[in-house]
């Protein structure tokens, strides 16, 4: 799981001005991320801040940079970097996950470029998938699971109101006409 840096073809680059949360949403006063939350909860949740869900590109962006890294910390998959890659998920009989989130800055080298953290592992967050039509949710940055935990990994097999132990989301805002930046 080591892969090459990017060699993008094209020279076309697309503005992204938007600001997404730091960490997972978690309720006021709490640093662990809450989970059990589908797409619908978080679009809610977010609208609720005056924010919203992230979109798929946004959430793509801020966990590989500039740099295009398949891992928000780098090139090369790191099994200690973010709360990922856990085997002994299921509590006994196997019928359930195990709650084995971490709380906010529990894992400080699993940030992104632009110091976004736990953007894999930790909790599949949910995105609004980029185009027209009536909104889609997708999962990005998978759970604690040995598995998908990179950036580009998406999962849309669940609809809006799908929610589990492992689920959660972040909220993103445009920024504002005439701010630095916007």
């Amino acid at each position: 799981a080591e892969y090459a840096p990017a060699k993008c073809a094209s020279k076309r680059r697309r503005h992204m001005d938007f600001c997404m949360d730091v960490n997972e949403w978690a309720p006021p006063g709490e640093d662990l991320p809450a989970s059990q939350m589908s797409w619908t909860d978080g679009k809610r949740t977010c609208e609720a801040e005056g924010k919203r869900l992230c979109m798929e590109s946004e959430y793509n962006f801020a966990c590989e940079g500039e740099e295009m890294r398949p891992y928000p910390y780098g090139f090369t998959r790191d099994a200690s970097a973010c709360n990922a890659d856990l085997t002994d998920i299921y509590e006994a009989g196997g019928a359930r996950i195990k709650d084995l989130r971490a709380r906010h800055g529990t894992h400080p080298r699993c940030a992104s470029p632009f110091g976004v953290m736990d953007m894999a592992g930790n909790l599949e967050e949910f995105v609004t998938i980029d185009g027209a039509g009536p909104p889609r949710p997708a999962m990005k940055g998978a759970w604690w699971q040995p598995s998908r935990n990179f950036c580009r990994a998406n999962q849309t097999a669940h609809d809006r109101w799908y929610k589990g132990r492992e689920t959660g989301f972040r909220c993103c805002s445009d920024i504002p006409d005439g701010a630095p930046g916007g």
